[in-house]
């Protein structure tokens, strides 16, 4: 088989020295003996974290062993100490009893102190230390004869075990698994995979272009996920936002998204939407959101001048030809037609199925199952965390739920893919994929009679290093009992019986911030309606909603944390945008005054308030509430007139600002204020006594000052004696004229 080979020729391109072959004659019983040399990698081609040595033991290829075959295996020993390890010797064992269930095969791997090492195989000495911060391959070779496996023995998978023993008392141990294959006639095992296409967490709901341009360059992470399952027998779950995320660019988006997107809609594969942002919507559920959360709209965010479409002006040439030509139109000839996208435009595809929530593993509580088909969500992606079924034979993945329809995931073989996709070196990969072999070989065998449909996944949240995705779908696709199953199939296979659902819960440290995100949204799109567009806070808030709710933040626990806290800051601040600047005390003088309130506003655009005044007592009445607008970033000064009502004293004034759809913003800013209700009329009674003090002080003054120049004159004799007799004037005759009558 051409994957077999390619396997094998990978794995002796690693070895530069092989173990020579054990001796032939020697029973299963009896050790082989020999030396053994091996190749030497890097710690950091292992790239293992593990601060003692350890040891792998894997098939040397995933071709089946059969009658007569050798069984070549390979010892891998990783030494990420400072201190070089001795020489020593390797030794392989076969398991005694075939791997005939799924637990079985879990056991073993996990080296249960119950279950020992088998027959020993080989044991053969090493001629080279290991040096301090290296792994070493040790090929071995047992003969046909030595397997003690034959056509009497059934096939299915086996279980190998290695040990290496050195002189500074250095013993490991580890376990791997092969296939033993007798061509006899099988019913291979009908296999769905899931691959989930995400990028990495963010607390942005939109990736930027810089980001794009990095994940759909040659080696970018969204190219490799591509490049790995594109026309497999592989459905794709592709996160919308990016898709959105590209399109909303317009003529900015970077040639190698725009062309990985077209890659996309061309692919043979089926393809089902995630959440946006693989938001998590059994966080969603349990955390008290009233739906599956959905972008509300991107309309603020779409930039018009990047969808400008230039068209030609049509002209008439004198000839009188229809002015029709191959070449470009003039500059002068040309009219640019604008046609943003609409927020439905930015989200549409082509899906193969809408109706299909993808939570979190293991957490998906009854209730939550409601909460995805009241959603259009009637299909759920279920780890096996999540059921109880029967576990011989293995039942298909398709079960009935309480509320829809569930597709259960084989997780022990989903993560052996994951191991296999992200292996840094070939016996990684080898010793991942003779797992997959094994574990299909189990549920191939188990009831002969029956084909079986399962579910695998890949996981969300891909490292850089996740480079072998293909070569292991490839690799999966040439196991001779297993065939490649469409999603649609799968969940048209009959439903397993005696299925029982097991409520999960996630975990406080989740739900806490994720409720604490929900009411936060409420607040914003209450406060929305000061704008005349409630959607530029609606709209760019739902999208980092969901970029925080997605399902790749549960192994980012602490960031995310983080990530939380700075985004309900953020959105405190918007909250806060309008204030009462107005601060006391002021003094209230008269019975009827117009009381200046000074309203502040940081918000870059205009808003729109009802201020309401609310006094402490009776002192002060309040006429009505006052409906004002806010220039974007500034400060305004209204008035509210008061009235004066049981005389003097102190009152506060409680400013408390609602939204036109009566939310009130922020807390009530309190106004001291000092009345004086009584100054009016004393002011007026001060006022008239200081006019009648003023004139009649006036009036004494000008009569003060003619007594003193009349006593002035009279000492100069310019005015006769008072108590002299008066002087009688000459009397003058004048003639008398008498009329005449008549």
């Amino acid at each position: 088989m051409p994957w077999a080979a390619a396997a094998a020729g990978l794995l002796l391109a690693a070895s530069s020295v092989l173990l020579p072959a054990a001796t032939s004659g020697l029973a299963a019983s009896e050790p082989t003996r020999g030396s053994a040399s091996g190749t030497v990698l890097t710690a950091a081609s292992e790239a293992s974290e593990a601060s003692e040595p350890s040891l792998s033991v894997a098939p040397a290829t995933l071709t089946p062993l059969r009658p007569g075959d050798d069984l070549a295996v390979s010892v891998t020993v990783s030494n990420p100490t400072s201190a070089e390890i001795g020489l020593g010797t390797v030794e392989v064992y076969l398991a005694q009893r075939a791997l005939t269930t799924r637990t079985a095969v879990e056991d073993w791997l996990a080296e249960a102190e119950s279950t020992t090492r088998g027959d020993r195989l080989a044991s053969v000495p090493t001629t080279g230390v290991i040096p301090a911060g290296t792994t070493v391959t040790f090929p071995v070779t047992v003969p046909a004869a030595s397997v003690s496996l034959s056509a009497l023995n059934s096939w299915g998978a086996r279980g190998i075990a290695a040990t290496f023993e050195a002189e500074n008392d250095t013993k490991i141990e580890g376990r791997g698994t092969f296939v033993w294959f007798l061509d006899d006639e099988i019913t291979p095992v009908n296999l769905s995979v899931l691959m989930p296409i995400t990028t990495p967490e963010s607390s942005a709901g939109l990736i930027p272009a810089i980001a794009l341009e990095a994940y759909t360059n040659d080696s970018g992470l969204l190219t490799r996920q591509l490049d790995g399952v594109i026309d497999r027998p592989v459905a794709i779950a592709i996160d919308p936002m990016i898709i959105a995320s590209i399109r909303i660019l317009g003529s900015s988006a970077p040639a190698s998204a725009v062309a990985w997107l077209d890659r996309l809609s061309l692919a043979s594969n089926e393809i089902f939407p995630l959440g946006y942002a693989d938001a998590d919507p059994a966080v969603q559920s349990q955390a008290g959101a009233a739906a599956v959360l959905a972008p509300i709209s991107f309309d603020p965010l779409i930039d018009p001048s990047l969808f400008v479409t230039p068209t030609a002006t049509p002209t008439t040439p004198a000839d009188g030809t229809d002015g029709t030509s191959s070449e470009a139109p003039a500059a002068e000839d040309a009219q640019a037609t604008t046609t943003p996208p609409t927020s439905a435009d930015l989200l549409a595809w082509e899906y193969t199925r809408t109706d299909i929530a993808w939570p979190g593993a293991g957490a998906v509580a009854r209730d939550d199952l409601d909460f995805f088909a009241a959603s259009g969500l009637t299909t759920t992606v279920l780890s096996e965390t999540n059921v109880t079924r029967s576990e011989i034979p293995t039942p298909n993945a398709v079960v009935a739920l309480p509320t829809g329809t569930g597709l259960v995931t084989d997780d022990a073989l989903s993560d052996a893919l994951h191991t296999a996709a992200m292996a840094t070196t070939d016996a990684t990969w080898t010793a991942a994929m003779a797992e997959v072999a094994s574990r299909l070989a189990v549920v191939s065998a188990e009831d002969p009679s029956t084909a079986r449909t399962l579910v695998a996944t890949f996981d969300r949240g891909w490292p850089q290093s996740a480079d072998r995705v293909g070569q292991t779908l490839e690799a999966l696709s040439g196991i001779l009992w297993e065939t490649p199953a469409t999603l649609q199939s799968a969940l048209g296979a009959p439903a397993a019986e005696d299925v029982e659902f097991n409520a999960g819960v996630e975990p406080d440290s989740q739900l806490g911030p994720a409720r604490a995100l929900l009411e936060r949204e409420g607040e914003l799109t209450a406060f929305s309606s000061v704008l005349a567009d409630p959607l530029t806070i609606t709209a760019p808030a739902r999208l980092e909603l969901l970029a925080l709710l997605a399902s790749s933040w549960a192994d980012q626990a602490s960031n995310w944390r983080d990530q939380v806290t700075t985004s309900l800051a953020a959105s405190a601040e918007t909250l806060q945008a309008v204030t009462v600047t107005t601060r006391g005390p002021v003094q209230v003088l008269g019975s009827t005054v117009p009381f200046p309130i000074t309203l502040n506003n940081t918000f870059d655009q205009a808003v729109t308030v009802r201020v309401q005044v609310i006094p402490s007592n009776g002192r002060l009445i309040v006429d009505s509430d006052v409906d004002t607008t806010i220039d974007p970033n500034s400060a305004k000064a209204i008035t509210i007139p008061v009235s004066a009502a049981i005389g003097n004293g102190d009152v506060t004034l409680r400013v408390t600002l609602f939204t036109p759809a009566g939310t009130t913003i922020g807390e009530s800013a309190p106004i001291a204020v000092n009345v004086r209700a009584d100054w009016e009329g004393v002011g007026a009674a001060i006022f008239a006594a200081l006019v009648v003090a003023f004139f009649g002080f006036g009036i004494y003054r000008n009569i003060v000052r003619r007594r003193k120049e009349r006593a002035e004159r009279e000492a100069a004799g310019e005015l006769p004696d008072p108590t002299s007799p008066p002087t009688t004037p000459p009397t003058t005759a004048h003639p008398l004229t008498v009329q005449p009558r008549g």
